[in-house]
């Protein structure tokens, strides 16, 4: 697996670009800004999915389509970031890691993902789904974590 990447996770995301919590809001984009600064960032196809469908719906303030839409846009643009995306057989990957370590599928197929383009870090609050897999270390960047 590749060292140094990190998978920016939805939630990530979710928590810098909108105001669901101030303190996870300042952790969250304590990871990003630098990323918009200096490159590196990495993210899925179905994270930016994800991340447009709650920041705009699923959220108690949700962002307007257009912003989403430009956050999105200027990630997929941006020489900063890289987003992979799934091939055919990860859908079959992600079924049998379903299988495996009982994971929900939206989460198997992002570690499918993970896996097939040998990333192996996971920035997510999700520590309980990607915590099963083997090979996938996870960082929970708002764990007992206070900004000051």
């Amino acid at each position: 697996m590749t060292d140094g990447e990190q998978l920016i996770d939805t939630n990530v995301l979710v928590h810098g670009y909108v105001l669901l919590s101030a303190n996870k809001q300042a952790l969250a984009r304590d990871i990003i800004s630098p990323i918009w600064q200096e490159g590196g960032g990495l993210t899925t196809v179905q994270n930016l999915c994800e991340f447009f469908a709650v920041a705009t719906k699923k959220v108690k303030n949700p962002m307007p389509v257009d912003r989403a839409q430009s956050i999105v846009r200027e990630i997929l643009k941006s020489g900063k970031w890289r987003v992979i995306d799934r091939r055919e057989e990860s859908v079959l990957h992600a079924i049998e890691l379903v299988k495996l370590h009982r994971l929900p599928f939206w989460d198997a197929l992002i570690a499918a993902c993970m896996i097939e383009h040998e990333v192996s870090v996971i920035v997510t609050e999700n520590e309980r789904d990607f915590k099963r897999l083997p090979g996938i270390t996870v960082i929970n960047p708002f764990k007992e974590r206070v900004r000051r």
